[in-house]
């Protein structure tokens, strides 16, 4: 589904239907926003293999990579974050106005 009012057709669909669960929704990144892959991978890769040699475990690796590799792109990593948690906002509310509709 590539529209919101189709999002929430689907939704209530499940709802007459009477069925459980959720219903998973995928929104990419803005493509503005997007860091190519071939410039994350080495940067993720570098971030794994350090935080692997500083024995960084358990609760710690996660901020941890996302500290790193934020360093690494020279804070582009976390604009990239911000446009896609902005675009998911904007879809989950596009999504709950067509439901209200």
């Amino acid at each position: 589904m590539d529209d919101a009012a189709q999002i929430a057709a689907a939704a209530e669909m499940r709802r007459t239907l009477g069925l459980t669960g959720g219903q998973l929704v995928v929104n990419p990144i803005p493509f503005d926003a997007e860091i190519p892959r071939s410039t994350m991978i080495p940067v993720v890769e570098q971030a794994l293999e350090e935080a692997e040699s500083r024995q960084i475990s358990a609760k710690a690796v996660t901020p941890f990579l996302l500290q790193r590799i934020f360093e690494l792109t020279e804070g582009r990593s976390l604009d990239a974050n911000i446009a896609l948690v902005l675009n998911n906002a904007r879809l989950a509310a596009a999504i709950a106005a067509a439901h209200a509709a």
